[in-house]
């Protein structure tokens, strides 16, 4: 039977975090701070960023990797699908038509290699929220510099340790060529944080437990006729 591997934390501990910038262009800025209050209930991770007046796409992402959360598919087994939940909170934005505090977005690493959930990234609204995402299989994944799906994680048992947390992105698009569009600026909050490592099922199907079966069934028949003619 498949076990699942549950890690979670609402009290966060700073020393089993890491910040890692994945991507940066040259107009943005972020800030990421553990705080002991203004959370869903104790501390919280607070991310701001910051666009200033520029033209194009600009984006800051930066990924926050726990160093506990861990799971070996070959001590633990192949792994099946990664389940997330964690809370969120859009504090303050400023230079845009609505409101936008960035976003969020389930992350693993694997052999110093980040990836991301490809149909995960969640918005944080003005009230505390909890975002769940389950049975996010591999082929769900992709690398965020490099999103065309050739380079996954490997969940089979040959794969190496996965370490999980998410990605923060924010940034801005001006669409219009040639046109500069106004600086911008948002926070938001992150809160009780869970991963759940689901591993592959050991369960025999139906179709190998009628194989079993008919093998036992002629067992049973041989031994009934060396018996008769004993």
């Amino acid at each position: 039977m498949a076990q699942s591997v549950s890690y979670s934390q609402g009290e966060f501990v700073a020393a089993q975090w890491s910040f890692t910038q994945i991507t940066k262009t040259p107009f943005t800025t972020g800030t990421e701070l553990l705080e002991d209050t203004g959370g869903n209930l104790g501390s919280n991770w607070f991310h701001s960023s910051t666009l200033a007046q520029a033209s194009g796409t600009n984006r800051y992402r930066v990924a926050n990797i726990n160093s506990t959360f861990t799971y070996d598919p070959r001590v633990n087994g192949a792994l099946a699908s990664l389940s997330f939940s964690y809370d969120l909170l859009g504090l303050s934005t400023a230079g845009y038509s609505e409101p936008f505090f960035g976003n969020y977005v389930p992350t693993l690493r694997q052999d110093g290699l980040f990836f991301f959930l490809s149909n995960g990234t969640l918005r944080p609204t003005t009230s505390w929220a909890t975002y769940s995402i389950t049975s996010a299989g591999v082929t769900n994944w992709v690398d965020p510099n490099n999103q065309s799906g050739l380079l996954r994680p490997d969940f089979s048992v040959n794969g190496t340790t996965m370490e999980f947390g998410y990605i923060m992105s924010g940034g801005g698009d001006c669409p219009f060529v040639g046109q500069v569009c106004s600086a911008a600026s948002f926070s938001s909050r992150l809160d009780n944080f869970s991963v759940t490592a689901n591993a592959v099922s050991t369960v025999p199907e139906p179709s190998t437990y009628a194989l079993m079966a008919a093998g036992l069934g002629v067992l049973m028949l041989v031994q009934r006729r060396r018996r008769q003619r004993a």
